[in-house]
């Protein structure tokens, strides 16, 4: 696997949350914002605009953790490939290789410690099945934060289109509260028409463009936790289950 910086998830989401910061200080000064809430009569894009806010907090929150969950795993990776054996030695909750190297405390860590106890408490047949089914337990645990993101992304994508909806009704309702279709008439018509269009517009935009952002920093999380399971199958796989005493 391609050695990769230090912190290189947290990294590039910096380097994607900068780029969206200056495309949002640009939209600032050119007035889009001012524009986009002055027009959205449903305040549904300052909803999509919150929940946007507390998705990035989310992702900054789980880049840090996954981040610095690879990094221990691949000090832990490093130590246990230049050791011939291992023999685990358990005290309280650290784990010691060959009596003398203490395991930093990370996802891997604790995976080897229940693959240790797997292994000394299953038959030769049943090892596989366990190896497997612990693995994605602890996968299972690594990806649970990012389903809610996914969801709330997609929920955001489905504020924009009602605030479409709404957005067409206000233009209906302008319509069907006129009764005499004269020149006046026609130009109020025309501007709760206009205003329930941009409504329909901006509000549709709004869900777009927050829930491909978020997509984009969930996929970018999800790739990364998919790199530290690969890591430590290959790691438990060529260098641990052979390597442990006595089982």
């Amino acid at each position: 696997m391609k050695e990769q910086p230090e912190h290189s998830l947290l990294l590039k989401w910096l380097i994607l949350t900068g780029l969206i910061a200056f495309s949002i200080i640009i939209a600032w000064n050119e007035g889009v914002f001012s524009l986009l809430f002055n027009i959205d009569k449903s305040r549904i894009a300052s909803v999509i605009a919150l929940i946007y806010l507390l998705v990035t907090l989310h992702c900054a929150r789980l880049t840090y953790i996954i981040s610095s969950q690879t990094n221990l795993s691949r000090k832990v990776d490093n130590m246990i490939k230049n050791e011939d054996k291992l023999d685990l030695k358990f005290d309280d909750d650290a784990i010691f290789i060959n009596s003398s190297k203490k395991l930093p405390d990370c996802f891997m860590t604790d995976y080897i410690g229940d693959l240790y106890y797997t292994n000394k408490n299953t038959s030769g047949s049943e090892e596989s099945s366990s190896h497997s089914d612990l693995i994605d337990v602890y996968e299972s645990r690594l990806k649970g934060p990012q389903e809610l993101g996914w969801f709330v992304s997609d929920m955001m994508l489905k504020l924009g289109l009602l605030g479409t909806i709404i957005g067409f009704i206000f233009m209906l309702a302008s319509v069907a509260n006129i009764a005499d279709f004269d020149v006046s008439n026609m130009q109020k018509i025309l501007q709760h028409m206009s205003n329930g269009m941009g409504t329909a517009l901006y509000t549709t935009l709004a869900g777009l463009i927050c829930s491909i952002l978020s997509a984009l920093q969930y996929h970018m999380i999800d790739r990364h936790v998919d790199e530290l399971i690969e890591l430590t199958r290959h790691l438990t796989q060529v260098h641990v289950i052979p390597k442990f005493n006595g089982v």
